[in-house]
């Protein structure tokens, strides 16, 4: 896909993974929506940060109607937003859980509800699910967050299925420790972290692939 030009939605963009991919989308002349509660530092006249709690559907319906009034048809959705909820599982909370799918998992869903429509009448479109490690492989500590990351994987396997006779492209991401704030207050020390700006390039060079390919899903490993 030729990102020039192109309308992109990009959930997270307040730092790490989605900060830095919406940085390069905009470097490749895309106009970037960015959804998220904290306000993005985005530096870029064609960036546009909407202030949205992606656990609250009505506040992601209402963020996609501010972005169909304003512009073109979304080309571009990375459903990169993430909540990581950690803990021994009978000390993990209702809320806690309900957290963790309902950002992690169920709002990638509502989002992709709202640009799916549209990118069916154009034949064309390409959405990008940022899932984890934890996707597909549990650790200890991680059920909650495993089992929204797993849900993210089997999500994208079956819209890739369903959408893909029509034009349009899923990738699922599957990325390793990253270096973000994510970490802190966990239990977790990995030995080794990713750069996020270079997952981000990886992302969108999956998205610049062209359109004739399909890159499904694409797992990453810090060496």
């Amino acid at each position: 896909m030729d990102i020039k030009g192109c309308i992109a939605v990009v959930t997270g963009t307040s730092s790490g993974i989605g900060l830095h991919t919406a940085e390069l989308l905009l470097e490749k002349g895309a106009i970037v929506y960015g959804l998220n509660r904290r306000e993005s530092p985005v530096g870029h006249e064609n960036f546009r940060w909407i202030k949205t709690d992606l656990s609250r559907p009505e506040e992601i319906a209402q963020a996609f109607g501010m972005v169909r009034r304003a512009d073109s048809p979304i080309d571009i959705l990375v459903n990169n937003a993430g909540a990581g909820v950690f803990g021994d599982v009978e000390k993990i909370t209702l809320a806690g859980w309900q957290r963790a799918i309902g950002v992690n998992l169920t709002a990638a869903f509502l989002c992709t509800k709202e640009v799916v429509p549209v990118m069916k009448e154009r034949k064309k479109g390409m959405i990008v699910n940022i899932a984890s490690i934890a996707g597909k492989r549990g650790f200890k500590g991680g059920s909650a967050y495993s089992a929204a990351k797993f849900g993210i994987a089997g999500f994208s396997e079956s819209i890739m299925e369903e959408l893909r006779p029509l034009g349009i492209r899923v990738s699922c991401i599957f990325p390793g420790s990253v270096d973000t704030a994510f970490f802190s207050g966990t239990f977790l020390n990995p030995a080794k972290l990713m750069d996020p700006r270079e997952v981000a390039r990886i992302i969108v060079s999956a998205i610049e692939i062209p359109d004739g390919i399909l890159p499904d899903q694409i797992v990453i490993r810090p060496t």
